[in-house]
């Protein structure tokens, strides 16, 4: 193996072991959200209200700002949006990086795909974000702020290009090998 091969197998390990708890950190998340979504809807009025009171929210000015109990459930639910999102891009870099340990190389045309896929959920979720933030100024401070989240639809663009350097890079692998 040639040690460039040996230092991206053993930075692959490496990364994949981050990943796996992120994943793990994620996916606690999501189940604070579809907890946070579960009392609300199906708890009894005491438990719902203590709970909802825990989000009150204290303006510059002292005033004390509540949220609504559906208006509640669907910040949560965009939260909820939100971490799946993540977590599905958290999986599929972690596929990328356990096939570049396993293989050694990272062009491969599975990999060409998930870094594809990736950047379908990076525009998603940017825009999915920016809802969320929009809902939480408007619950929060009652005026909505729609803004487009220009970054994230940029970064989306940008791992679709590295998808496309990727493919190219599947064709150069697959012609080296057939020359050996």
């Amino acid at each position: 193996m040639k040690p460039s091969q040996q230092k991206i197998s053993s930075i692959s390990r490496k990364i994949c072991l981050i990943l796996k708890l992120t994943f793990i950190a994620s996916n606690i998340v999501m189940i604070l959200a579809l907890s946070a979504i579960g009392i609300l809807l199906f708890s009894g009025a005491g438990t719902k209200s203590s709970f909802i009171a825990a989000f009150d929210v204290t303006a510059n000015n002292g005033t004390i700002i509540s949220i609504a109990p559906r208006s509640l459930i669907i910040m949560f639910v965009f939260m909820l949006a939100d971490t799946v999102l993540i977590s599905l891009a958290i999986f599929f870099v972690h596929a990328i990086f356990k096939d570049i340990r396993m293989n050694c190389t990272p062009f491969t045309r599975r990999n060409t795909v998930r870094i594809k896929i990736i950047a379908i959920i990076a525009a998603v979720l940017s825009m999915v974000g920016s809802c969320s933030d929009a809902l939480v100024d408007y619950y929060t401070i009652g005026e909505p702020a729609w803004k487009i989240n220009i970054a994230g639809l940029v970064m989306a663009l940008i791992i679709y290009c590295i998808s496309l350097i990727f493919s190219y890079g599947c064709d150069l692998q697959q012609e080296s090998d057939e020359t050996l």
